[in-house]
């Protein structure tokens, strides 16, 4: 690690050195960019070298642009890049582009350090809302105006324990399975094994009521962060499912251990992880004791099979000096076939780009790491994210979601008056969100 860190510190030194070059030899003052870059995965995905991605993107952006200089501090965690940027905007030295954590967003706007991007792009002419998915693209949206695109998104799909479910004589759900379809499975597979009494292998692990919102067609709050939806039929509906799930279950603490031992027939799994945990060896060390395959979320009675989609955005600061530059650079990460190919060889993400991710040569990296037949979530990727959601990203969304989390949990212990704790719910959701 010490040794990494030398070799940025050293990287970054010998920068500087070039740009004083074309300083002291080349007689013209370098115009230098600088960039916020966040060191390793946000989805906690094991990556080799990190900054593959951002410095290819520079060394073509250089040469494409004489006399600029691209800089950015390496060896910021995700975990720390928050406070980082933050702190960097609080004294007004932020950088001119900067990626922007899902949480960030918000807080971001709210304190006015986003740089509106449509008038730039509607005089650049060759950027378009149509290049990218819809929910990646409005994730850096607020109030009908674009403040960032997206770089990087991870959609959720359901994992599926192949071995399992063929014990019992069960195929693999097609991919327009419904809530009934994944209710009856798990009824079908829970059951006490060892004959002791207690359950020991169950329908799913980690479906949430959130899942349920996504795939029910709704969200638990307005998008401008003013009004929670909790009463709304549509929500109450998909909490109602999740509770009916946890009680199929008796309520047995389920683990994560339970779903690495293959006691677990479905759980959703982010595609970052199913990229890395199917190519040979990570299977092999993660999950060797069965066969496993990813799917579509299972659809709910009023929705699709949509699941919440996670996306790292950049964005220009609104304080930059030099915003056409930063625009230039911001394409660079967003919208080149280059860079953006590169998160499929070099990360565990996917293009927000259609072109990219539904291109041939995507489809083939793809399917050279991933072995034999465990290719499903390889050909339900574009439709997954054609129909994945975007998450409300109001200031305060992620105390409110720690709200809600609390409040939704106590209500669904209720057997008998869920609707009646729904309304509960959201008169107290209200009541914070405008106060």
């Amino acid at each position: 690690m010490m040794r990494e860190m030398g070799k940025r510190l050293l990287s970054g030194a010998l920068m500087s050195v070039f740009c004083l070059g074309l300083t002291v030899y080349g007689g013209t003052r370098p115009r230098v960019l600088t960039v916020g870059f966040v060191s390793g995965s946000y989805w906690n995905a094991p990556i080799g070298n990190c900054y593959a991605v951002i410095d290819a993107a520079i060394e073509r952006f250089e040469a494409e642009h004489p006399g600029v200089c691209v800089e950015y501090t390496s060896g910021i965690l995700p975990r720390d890049y928050s406070e980082w940027l933050i702190d960097q905007h609080l004294r007004g030295q932020e950088p001119d582009v900067f990626m922007v954590l899902p949480e960030d967003f918000g807080t971001l706007y709210a304190l006015d350090a986003l740089h509106p991007l449509d008038g730039l792009m509607k005089r650049d002419g060759s950027v378009s809302d149509a290049d990218f998915y819809p929910a990646a693209y409005e994730s850096g949206a607020i109030g009908g105006t674009q403040y960032a695109l997206p770089f990087e998104c991870v959609p959720t799909l359901m994992f599926v324990n192949k071995s399992l479910l063929e014990e019992d004589g069960i195929k693999v759900p097609e991919n327009d399975w419904t809530w009934d379809d994944f209710y009856e499975i798990c009824a079908q597979v829970t059951r006490d094994t060892d004959g002791d009494g207690v359950l020991d292998q169950f329908g799913s692990y980690g479906y949430s009521w959130q899942n349920a919102l996504s795939a029910n067609g709704i969200s638990l709050f307005s998008e401008d962060g003013q009004h929670c939806l909790a009463a709304e039929p549509q929500a109450m509906e998909a909490v109602a499912f999740a509770q009916k799930l946890g009680w199929l279950y008796q309520n047995e603490e389920i683990t994560a251990r339970d779903f690495d031992q293959g006691n677990v027939a479905f759980r959703p799994f982010l595609f970052s992880d199913y990229r890395t945990y199917q190519p040979y060896p990570w299977r092999i060390k993660r999950y060797s004791g069965f066969e496993w395959d990813c799917i579509q979320m299972p659809s709910g009675t009023s929705g699709g099979s949509s699941s919440e989609l996670s996306t790292m955005l950049v964005s220009i600061g609104s304080r930059s000096r030099q915003k056409t530059l930063a625009w230039e650079f911001l394409k660079e990460l967003t919208c080149s076939d280059e860079t953006q190919s590169m998160l499929f060889t070099d990360s565990h993400g996917v293009s927000a780009l259609r072109r990219v991710t539904q291109s041939p040569e995507t489809q083939q990296v793809l399917r050279h790491d991933t072995p034999g037949e465990s290719q499903l979530a390889l050909e339900v990727l574009p439709d997954v994210m054609e129909q994945a959601v975007a998450a409300p990203h109001f200031q305060n969304y992620n105390q409110a979601m720690l709200l809600a989390e609390t409040l939704i949990t106590a209500a669904m212990e209720d057997e008998h008056n869920l609707d009646l704790q729904m309304l509960r719910v959201q008169r107290e959701l209200d009541e914070y969100l405008q106060n």
